[in-house]
């Protein structure tokens, strides 16, 4: 078999059969060369069982990981990813099936681009109940400096990255992302590192996904509280770290908070109280956590521990 030219990959925890419609949109897609990691650490073997039709198809290769957290499970698909390239989406999304397509040309274009983020639209849903988070722009970008970096805010439901830079900056960071003690940021903390070791990170609207997490206006205080968490958990690190151009991303977070509402559309606009009060109770944690000053991660050593990870079954999708 030769080599595949993009890897897609998929994390999930306990989120029983959803994954299988993701893996679905993409096995199905129309991209001639590609492998498809899903890492799972799950507690049960129902996501495992819902992706069975798969497993014996040679671009499918499953991962159970007992490790905890959206980042470690990330990092471990990067370690084991074939392609130069990994697009990343989430377990609640469905990809039209040129994504790959649309991912690896973005990557070949003559405009040189390492990371890229795409548009996540909300699936149809009935909004008097709740709301599906999005984002959205509507013409490409292309950031060259932390500078930019408030001209970036797409989320990692929709990323691509060269795999060279994702080992250079020693992968994501394991106490932000789902799971972690900060929740939410891996995304954007793995934009403002790239940017700050001089790589490009392009947002393009052609490269889209649309997502299918459904929340309740109940469940809205709790996401952006968490969000908002992990918003100031990461600043934090990174002005500990002495990296004095995220005060682009503090004065643009500020203007918002001021006189406007999140990039990220989660349909409603939050109350300055609750964002202001995650995002303070983030910042202080954030400036009390260990960090490494040399890699920019938190608690490096926790990523490390989890390179060699205790693995329970794994499935290299040959028959």
């Amino acid at each position: 078999m030769r080599a595949p030219s993009i890897t897609a990959l998929v994390c999930t925890r306990n989120r029983g059969s959803l994954p299988a419609e993701t893996v679905r949109t993409i096995m199905t897609g129309n991209h001639q060369n590609f492998e498809l990691r899903v890492i799972d650490q799950s507690r049960d073997n129902v996501s495992e069982e819902s992706l069975a039709e798969w497993m014996s198809d040679p671009r499918f290769h499953y991962t159970r990981s007992t490790t905890e957290g959206l980042s470690r499970a990330r990092n471990i698909g990067f370690a084991q990813a074939q392609a130069e390239i990994v697009a990343m989406t989430d377990d609640d999304c469905r990809v039209p099936e040129d994504w790959l397509h649309r991912m690896e040309s973005v990557f070949s274009s003559t405009t040189p681009v390492d990371v890229i983020l795409g548009n996540v639209i909300a699936a149809a849903h009935d909004s008097s109940r709740g709301f599906i988070s999005s984002y959205r722009r509507k013409s490409s970008f292309i950031a060259s400096s932390v500078r930019d970096k408030p001209k970036v805010e797409g989320i990692g439901a929709c990323m691509g990255i060269r795999t060279k830079v994702w080992s250079a900056l020693g992968g994501f960071d394991p106490m932000l992302g789902a799971g972690s003690k900060f929740n939410a940021c891996d995304d954007a903390d793995f934009v403002i590192r790239a940017l700050l070791a001089g790589y490009r990170v392009g947002e393009f609207p052609e490269v889209h996904v649309e997502h299918h997490g459904f929340r309740t206006w109940a469940d809205g205080r709790d996401l952006i509280r968490g969000y908002m968490f992990g918003i100031g958990g990461m600043l934090a690190k990174h002005l500990r770290c002495g990296h004095w151009g995220v005060l682009h991303v503090a004065r643009a977070l500020a203007r918002r908070w001021m006189f406007g509402r999140p990039v990220v559309d989660f349909g409603f606009t939050p109350a300055r109280s609750l964002r202001l009060g995650g995002f303070v109770r983030g910042f202080l944690a954030g400036l009390a956590a260990p960090v490494d000053y040399r890699s920019g991660l938190f608690d490096p050593g926790e990523l490390l521990r989890n390179r060699s990870d205790p693995i329970g079954r794994s499935s290299t999708g040959l028959p």
